[in-house]
């Protein structure tokens, strides 16, 4: 039978993270994130976004419990987990200076023979996938010629290459101009569409509500208010956990929420 437990692709359980030399900690705190949809975190500086996304990566090992489809995140193995899950931090170091393309083939490792040789379907999704972010003009170029927006798209592309089940993206638009930030919202709805869960930190209220179905609102690292972005987003919330003087008002023919300043 079909439950609502079905529908969790990731389940956070007294997780908790607590850095070296710190006082800071994450959680501890429970979290449901429900698959095919895009939820997004949001929170002011150090509120723990970043953290609870490499948690969910397997990038920080947290205590108590991380699930991911129904299975401890610790219990698969690195090529299994490549191909569910991918992860763009907010910033990615490049070892060598490849070529854009070269750079969105290595998301196809996962899906690739022991040689690593790109069979004709991997080279079609490296295509598609820099067309979806504008990359097919800058294919030979190097990832140094690069503006930092672009470089950011090529991340992107990179991730998207991977066909994975699961999408967890720390500031993915902090780098791109506008054109680029709504593109990339655009390709995540796409995401959603086709049946991937999208979890994402961000800064950008007013897209994060347009474009997300769930938010989660964080603060001093817990959680302080999950649910629809009308919900999350309203005045007195925003100025309590922010300390910012804002209205929240409605477009015309949109239910989701802008924040502008007062």
């Amino acid at each position: 039978m079909h439950t609502a437990a079905d529908d969790i692709v990731i389940q956070l359980r007294d997780a908790a993270y607590v850095y070296p030399r710190s006082a800071w900690q994450l959680g501890p705190l429970a979290l449901d994130v429900r698959g095919t949809c895009m939820t997004g975190l949001i929170g002011p500086n150090g509120s723990g976004k970043s953290t609870l996304l490499a948690l969910c990566a397997r990038h920080l090992r947290a205590h108590g419990s991380v699930q991911v489809f129904g299975r401890p995140a610790a219990a698969y193995a690195p090529r299994e987990w490549a191909r569910c899950v991918a992860y763009l931090p907010q910033s990615v170091t490049a070892q060598f200076d490849f070529t854009v393309e070269e750079t969105v083939a290595f998301g196809r490792y996962p899906h690739t023979a022991v040689m690593g040789f790109l069979g004709p379907r991997d080279r079609a999704v490296v295509e598609r996938c820099m067309e979806q972010t504008e990359l097919t003009a800058l294919r030979a170029r190097r990832l140094s010629e690069l503006s930092g927006g672009e470089r950011q798209r090529v991340h992107l592309a990179a991730v998207l290459a991977q066909e994975p089940r699961l999408l967890l993206l720390d500031e993915p638009a902090t780098a791109l101009d506008i054109h680029h930030q709504i593109a990339l919202y655009h390709i995540l709805r796409a995401c959603t569409a086709a049946g991937i869960t999208v979890l994402l930190a961000t800064h950008d209220l007013s897209l994060a509500a347009h474009f997300c179905d769930e938010l989660v609102l964080l603060a001093h690292g817990s959680i302080v208010q999950q649910g629809a972005p009308a919900d999350v987003i309203t005045e007195a919330l925003i100025q309590r956990v922010y300390g910012a003087h804002v209205r929240v008002a409605a477009l015309p023919g949109s239910p989701a929420p802008v924040v502008v300043p007062a």
